[in-house]
């Protein structure tokens, strides 16, 4: 029975090892925050990458990388080569190059041009101004 109870002994010692380890290389998993900023950009930045190459499938950008002696497939090659920062440099000119983007201040500009042409004498659309005559 000397053997038997060695071998228990043994077989116990051996298993407790190798719960004791599996146990601490799960634990060793790092967790940490993950900012809302950093996870809405992961998914951005594939939003911005299939907003180009929709646009590189309308039938008025491909006429026109056609008629400036591009192929239209290298086109969507190197769309797709682009790192995420290329393509969200091509987002934001995009963004800044929109024509008539800035309404509010289009409007700001023409009443400040209005209102001094009433405050001049030269028109009179405001009620609440006065000429300077």
């Amino acid at each position: 029975m000397g053997l038997f109870n060695m071998t228990k002994t043994g077989v116990a010692i051996a298993l407790s090892a190798q719960l004791v380890l599996a146990t601490t290389a799960v634990t060793m998993a790092q967790a940490e925050m993950l900012g809302t900023d950093l996870a809405i950009s992961k998914y951005a930045q594939h939003q911005d990458r299939a907003f180009l190459m929709d646009e590189l499938q309308r039938d008025d950008i491909r006429a026109e990388i056609v008629r400036l002696g591009v192929d239209p497939a290298e086109a969507e090659a190197r769309l797709a080569a682009l790192t995420d920062a290329e393509v969200a440099s091509i987002m934001v000119q995009m963004e800044k190059d929109n024509a008539g983007a800035d309404v509010v201040g289009t409007l700001f500009t023409i009443f400040v041009i209005l209102l001094v042409t009433d405050i001049l004498c030269l028109t009179r659309i405001f009620n609440f101004t006065r000429c300077v005559r």
